[in-house]
């Protein structure tokens, strides 16, 4: 079953919790990986299309996941704290394997 739900300062609606918590994934991981790096429009453009062309998350994961990394590199540098770090690394991991 659908429901709307707040994805950053927006409402979506969704049909489960999967693009929900691939744009919370997304987002943290431009916050602790990239919000520190100097990257260039090849990395991003390889970024996304890694990330769309993947076959181990569906499709709304993937696009979750996008709109996540572009709402962190559209806010900023701000940087978590240190136990949200701890809390994304593994999905991280799994993302850009």
């Amino acid at each position: 079953m659908s429901e709307f739900k707040q994805i950053g300062n927006s409402v979506v609606l969704v049909a489960d919790d999967e693009f929900a918590h691939a744009y919370q994934i997304g987002y943290l991981t431009y916050k602790l990986d990239a919000s520190t790096k100097i990257l260039s429009d090849m990395d991003i453009y390889n970024l996304f299309f890694g990330i769309m062309t993947s076959v181990q998350h569906p499709g709304r994961y993937s696009a979750g996941y996008v709109a996540g990394w572009v709402a962190g590199l559209l806010e900023g540098g701000k940087k978590p704290s240190a136990a949200i770090a701890v809390l994304v690394a593994p999905h991280a991991q799994e993302v850009q394997a």
